[in-house]
């Protein structure tokens, strides 16, 4: 294992080169789907789980961002400002031009930064902290990931995580579209890829070396109930959430594919 900084920079490196390859695909779709008063990018089992809580008039930050589509839905829910943070100055780049578009920017800003290294002044300024699927894989420290959140949730508020299921990132794909469990569940070393982040194509290119790591859900939840945060609700999806080993949904003995989390910073 390299220290940490070591694997935040790779990853930012390998989501730059991959934006390009995003925005081709859906930016141009984006820019006219945003103006829509009823624009919605959210799985509708996150829509759901949000709704649990009251948006309106609530400030929440996104972090690890990417374009913002997710952050620019949960304004369009009713919440009055939102903060998106990431690594990538190309995606921070993408998600502006969708702001601009909607004419939202007096209501959301986009920081560049590692999740590690949020400034100070974000301190407790949130009522609602959110993650969408696939970010807790990319970080190398998930306790020291949990406290940014915590820190960043204003006493009382809440931390909504939209993720993959840890059971998934047992298994890959072959090259006829199957996939089968390969990994331990258990397994402590990172993965380490250079065929690109194109999950949308699915096609591989040569690309700069990402590493992405397994967190188990016992680890999930206790980062947060170290950090005497509450665990108010939480739901496994049997469903495709994350463009990855999509053929599992169809399986008739499938592992559990995604899960929404609820949890809440002690007052």
């Amino acid at each position: 294992m390299q220290d940490r900084k070591f694997y935040t920079e790779a990853n930012r490196i390998s989501w730059n080169e991959a934006a390009p390859r995003h925005e081709e695909k859906n930016q141009q779709r984006l820019l006219q789907d945003v103006t829509q008063s009823d624009f919605n990018a959210l799985e509708p089992e996150l829509t759901e789980t949000l709704s649990r809580l009251d948006l309106q008039g609530k400030r929440v930050a996104q972090i690890c961002c990417n374009n913002a589509k997710d952050l620019l839905s949960v304004i369009k829910m009713g919440a009055s400002y939102g903060l998106g943070v990431d690594a990538a100055s190309a995606f921070i780049d993408q998600g502006n031009q969708l702001i601009k578009a909607t004419h939202y920017q007096d209501r959301m800003e986009l920081l560049v930064s590692d999740v590690y290294d949020i400034p100070n002044q974000y301190k407790e300024q949130f009522d609602i902290v959110l993650t969408t699927v696939g970010v807790m894989s990319w970080m190398p420290d998930l306790s020291a990931f949990f406290k940014v959140i915590h820190s960043l949730i204003k006493p009382g508020g809440y931390y909504v995580a939209e993720e993959m299921h840890p059971v998934l990132l047992m298994y890959e794909t072959d090259d006829q579209g199957v996939s089968r469990p390969l990994y331990s569940y258990f397994k402590q070393d990172p993965w380490k890829d250079t065929d690109g982040l194109d999950y949308f194509g699915h096609v591989n290119y040569e690309s700069s070396p990402s590493y992405s790591f397994q967190h188990k859900m016992d680890d999930i939840l206790m980062a947060g109930i170290n950090l005497n945060m509450n665990l108010k609700y939480i739901r496994e999806i049997d469903r495709d959430i994350s463009n990855f080993c999509m053929d599992l949904e169809h399986q008739e003995a499938k592992p559990p594919l995604g899960f929404n989390m609820i949890m809440q910073k002690s007052e």
